[in-house]
Parts: C-alpha cells; structure tokens; sequence
C-alpha cells in the first residue's frame, strides 16, 4: 500500500493484506502521550519480523487492536533499514547497532558477530 500521512504528519498504515482496504488508518508512529492514551488487546514488545508477523496475524480480526513498540530512533525513511543489502553496513554502528555482547554460548553451533546484539530499528 502506498504510505499516507495523517494531519499530525504521521505516517499511517493499515493491515491491507488482511481484508482492510484502508478504511481505518492507524499512526504507524506516534509520541508516548499518544501511545498511553489508548488501549490495546496485545502489546507487542519488538518490531523486527516475526512482532510484525505476530502483529500482522492478529490484526486479521478487525475487532482486535494491536500495539507494536520498538527500541530506538524513527528510521522509517533511512535507506540502510529499508534496503536489505545494506543489513552489514549497520553492524557495529552505534546508531543502528545496540553494541551488546554476549558470553560464549554453550551448544550453538553457528557463532557469528562476535557474539553482538544487533539492533532492530
């Protein structure tokens, strides 16, 4: 769907896969005040793929609403988010990269990143 705005500026979305041709509009991106003053069936903690699918799979019943919150500055319009090529380029970058290591682990078979955490924006 192509991305709209609301009169804040916001950008909008809506789950238009699942039956809704965008005759309800939902802030994609809102301030705290905003966020607090509504309420939500699910909250879910993490909008990296599978909290978006989680999402995405809950809002398929109209009646349920779904809040989605993520770590982290806005970088909806930052090609390197956007562009899936660009996913090494953030590595080890403090404005994409949370920098977090990690102990060894025990039993993992495929140790990579230097056992870094990276940030999902």
């Amino acid at each position: 769907m192509p991305a709209r705005t609301n009169e804040n500026g916001h950008s909008t979305t809506t789950n238009g896969a699942n039956g809704d041709l965008g005759q309800k509009t939902h802030n994609a991106l809102c301030s705290v005040e905003e966020f607090t003053s509504q309420s939500y069936d699910y909250v879910i903690i993490g909008g990296g793929t599978s909290g978006l699918c989680v999402a995405a799979r809950l809002t398929e019943n109209p009646d349920v609403t779904v809040a989605v919150l993520e770590g982290g500055a806005n970088r909806m319009d930052d090609a390197n988010v956007s562009t899936p090529a660009m996913y090494p380029a953030m590595i080890g970058r403090k404005e994409y990269d949370w920098c977090f290591t990690s102990v060894p682990q025990v039993r993992i078979l495929f140790c990579c990143l230097k056992r870094r955490a990276l940030r999902f924006i």
